[in-house]
């Protein structure tokens, strides 16, 4: 495990995890540990992007962004050095328009076993 990570280096180098590369958020998982998760996410369309996580609360801080983001019934425009905080099973995410994009550092607790379905994307609904 590695301590130190740079946020700006991560985002430029992001290597998309094979476990997200169907999905409209492109994540680089970064932490797995005893309580937590934490991944680099970046949204590069403007598609359906909306999602829930049933069993996870996340905290999120802005990297980049001047986008509009919901969660449940209430929407805003964030940007750099916004935090956000998403309690578990809430319908949340970035709402792109044409040309615009998003990245944050996301993190969930309780930690979850990347290797289930931990997304239910509303698109799919």
């Amino acid at each position: 495990m590695e301590y130190f990570q740079n946020l700006d280096r991560l985002v430029k180098s992001l290597a998309e995890d094979p476990s997200t590369v169907n999905d409209p958020i492109k994540r680089i998982f970064v932490v797995n540990g005893e309580y937590l998760t934490a991944n680099i996410a970046v949204v590069a369309d403007d598609g359906d992007s909306l999602h829930t996580q049933e069993n996870h609360d996340e905290l999120l801080v802005i990297i980049d962004g001047g986008v509009e983001f919901k969660v449940g019934d209430s929407t805003q425009v964030v940007e750099r050095g916004d935090i956000v905080f998403i309690p578990k099973n809430t319908l949340h995410g970035p709402i792109l328009k044409t040309g615009e994009s998003f990245s944050a550092l996301s993190v969930f607790a309780p930690v979850f076993d990347r290797d289930k379905s931990n997304f239910k994307w509303n698109r799919d609904a």
